[in-house]
């Protein structure tokens, strides 16, 4: 990007602060028409002029632009490869890491706000709260440092993908893929709002969906309120912070910032998913406040006639003016909409004639024989409802160290020999979160118990997978006397707090190797909750594959692959 002129930007900053504060970024908007980094740079040094503390950094400072830091290297390990985005408050940039040997992102304060004490507090704000939040669907922090001229950075994991803003369609998103990603949505931002911190800059640019799956990341908590913050007091009200059209009506009005607020926000991006359009348009806060208290106009039904009348009832009640009716939890409000656009077209229900009743009689009796059937020939019990998984393996067999005959699919009831090679292929019929670990005798120079997935190559060390997403783990080889390979699977609906923490030490590890306390609480956790919950796994010889049934939202499993 082209940094737009310093001395444009000056005469067009002291106008606008001339003017009162609604009025500010519409004049700005109108005067740099068809500029659009000019427009950008401008409001956004209009934002950090509200905040406490901009004073202290003189307007003249404007003319010292930041330095584009691609091409260096950054504590010795973080090679800069590309700018992503410049703006006046700070620089994001694309770098490799040579000792995680990834990609990450760095975020770097802006040059003019390096004097500004309340710029410096609310970027160590941002850190404090990534680090806090340790969720499959929020980005994590790597590291924070700071630059030889004194600037903060921070840096985070990579995320490949688009944001939400590029799926959203004219007429709105397909309604089950809407609930996945809602439901996302919800579990990250209650987690975050568990640790005390909310986000108040919720909005589709700031929710990345991961290249070929519905699994998302939440990023950017530049803004977000800490409380009890280590850093500094609790940012205090009296400047609205967050973008215009996904602020609740207590961010405008500069209330205290509450769960609700982020759920507000949570709503209007409901609204945008299923209609393709937002409830309100406005140009001030002045406006959208009124807006809002005039209450939803046009309904989502009125856009989108399918839409199942419950999901609009939950996201106006979302809408709420006054934040008491609203959902008091992200999680709930998500969970709840996401199963409304899921099962709300079910058709009513309607009387049947006798004639239908014979029928389903029939039918039931023909469902009662078909599981005597499957019994007598498979000796187990169709399938029951409830939640599951499936996997097989690819097995290659081996002669002198080389290949010997084509691959073949194995759901794994039977015995290995020794040297072959195999590889674990696992999917989730929905979204859903999932962790394979490997355990095996000790072996010299080799790790006793590994974490097969999530690792950093696999969906950059997430444990989420999206509906009938594939994954698939490295080689094994069948090796010492004859025994079993010990594979511990938990699959979730939601995820597993006990296991994100093995799951940060374990991307550390080349080999995905556990070790100590960690190892310790992760064998623990898996074999009291295995014994809990009774996972049923399904061998089908048909296509050699297993289906593990429950009916939880987790399921804990031992399996076992024999070798002689």
């Amino acid at each position: 990007m082209n940094p737009p002129n310093s001395d444009r930007i000056q005469e067009i900053f002291h106008e606008a602060l001339a003017l009162p504060k609604s009025e500010r970024c519409p004049f700005v908007a109108k005067t740099c028409a068809g500029d659009d980094d000019l427009k950008d740079e401008i409001c956004e040094l209009l934002k950090a002029h509200d905040s406490p503390g901009f004073l202290g950094t003189p307007v003249v400072r404007l003319d010292f632009l930041p330095v584009n830091l691609a091409g260096t290297t950054i504590d010795g390990r973080f090679r800069v490869q590309k700018q992503l985005s410049d703006t006046a408050m700070s620089q994001v940039y694309l770098a490799y890491d040579s000792r995680l040997d990834q990609s990450v992102v760095i975020k770097v304060l802006s040059r003019i706000l390096v004097q500004d004490a309340e710029a410096l507090q609310r970027f160590k704000k941002e850190v404090e709260a990534l680090r806090r939040i340790q969720h499959a669907n929020v980005v994590k922090v790597l590291d924070a440092n700071e630059l030889p001229d004194g600037r903060p950075y921070i840096v985070m994991s990579f995320v490949e993908g688009e944001s939400l803003r590029t799926q959203i369609r004219t007429g709105g998103m397909n309604l089950e893929r809407a609930a996945s990603i809602l439901k996302q949505m919800g579990a990250a931002v209650d987690h975050c709002h568990e640790q005390k911190i909310y986000h108040r800059d919720l909005k589709p640019e700031n929710i990345i969906i991961r290249s070929d799956t519905d699994s998302i990341v939440l990023i950017d908590f530049g803004i977000a309120k800490v409380r009890d913050s280590l850093v500094g007091p609790t940012t205090v009200t009296g400047a609205s912070a967050g973008t215009l059209p996904y602020m609740s009506p207590e961010q405008l009005n500069d209330k205290e910032i509450t769960a609700a607020s982020d759920i507000y926000s949570l709503a209007v991006i409901a609204y945008e998913m299923v209609t393709g359009v937002r409830p309100f348009n406005a140009t001030t806060a002045s406006q959208l406040t009124e807006l809002q208290r005039a209450g939803i106009r046009v309904k989502p039904c009125d856009l989108r006639p399918n839409l199942p009348p419950r999901a609009q009832e939950i996201i106006l009640r979302g809408l709420s003016f006054k934040r008491q009716p609203r959902y008091q939890s992200a999680g709930e409000f998500c969970d709840e909409l996401a199963a409304a656009l899921k099962n709300g077209g079910a058709p009513p229900v309607i009387q049947v004639s006798q004639r239908l009743k014979y029928l389903a009689i029939a039918l039931g009796l023909a469902v009662i024989s078909f599981g005597v059937y499957w019994w007598i020939k498979h000796g187990k019990v169709p399938p029951s409802p409830g939640h599951s998984f499936n996997y097989f393996l690819t097995v290659q067999e081996m002669h002198n160290g080389q290949p010997y005959k084509d691959p073949i699919k194995s759901n794994g009831e039977e015995t290995f020999e020794n040297g072959a090679q195999f590889q674990l292929s696992v999917s989730s019929p929905i979204p859903a979160y999932l962790y394979i670990f490997n355990e095996r005798p000790s072996q010299a120079n080799e790790a006793s118990f590994t974490m097969v997935y999530p690792t950093q190559a696999i969906n950059n060390g997430s444990a989420s997978v999206g509906a009938n997403q594939p994954v698939q783990s490295k080689w094994f080889t069948f090796t010492g006397p004859p025994g079993a390979e010990n594979f511990w699977f938990v699959w979730s609906t939601s995820p597993v707090s006990e296991l994100e923490a093995a799951t940060s030490e374990a991307v550390k590890h080349p080999d995905g190797a556990l070790s100590g306390q960690t190892l310790i609480s992760v064998k623990q956790y898996l074999i009291a909750r295995e014994a809990e919950i009774h996972a049923t796994p399904y061998h089908y010889n048909a296509n050699q594959s297993v289906v593990v049934r429950a009916k939880s939202d987790l399921m804990v499993k031992l399996v076992q692959f024999k070798h002689r």
